[in-house]
């Protein structure tokens, strides 16, 4: 009887040590999904800013712009979507006329060597 008892501690024992870990994984999955979910938000909201507008749908001032574009630098991971909206955003400039706009593109051109 004394070694049925002894392996049935052992046993409780094993079994919450692998919730444990079981718990931790999950918890530790959760957090990195959290974190990639955070990141992505601000990925968008960051070309949002570069196209010029905000969240909203408002014109925002070109510092605002120019800085969104060099902030795309800092998300390499999802230049397979930032790279062809720059590149966009370069043809439609090609037409325009403003003598300000030579700072975007500067900001474009540099962003889009960074990201290749």
């Amino acid at each position: 009887m004394e070694e049925v008892l002894k392996y049935v501690s052992q046993i409780t024992l094993s079994g919450a040590a692998f919730s444990f870990v079981i718990g931790l994984i999950k918890w530790i999955d959760e957090r990195s999904r959290e974190r990639e979910e955070k990141q992505y938000q601000s990925f968008h909201k960051m070309v949002c800013l570069a196209s010029g507008t905000d969240e909203s749908g408002r014109t925002i001032k070109m510092a605002q712009q120019v800085a969104a574009i060099y902030q795309l630098q800092r998300y390499k991971q999802y230049s397979f979507a930032s790279i062809p909206v720059i590149q966009l955003l370069l043809y439609e400039l090609s037409e325009a006329q403003d003598a300000r706009l030579g700072h975007l593109k500067k900001a474009m051109d540099e962003t889009l060597a960074k990201l290749s």
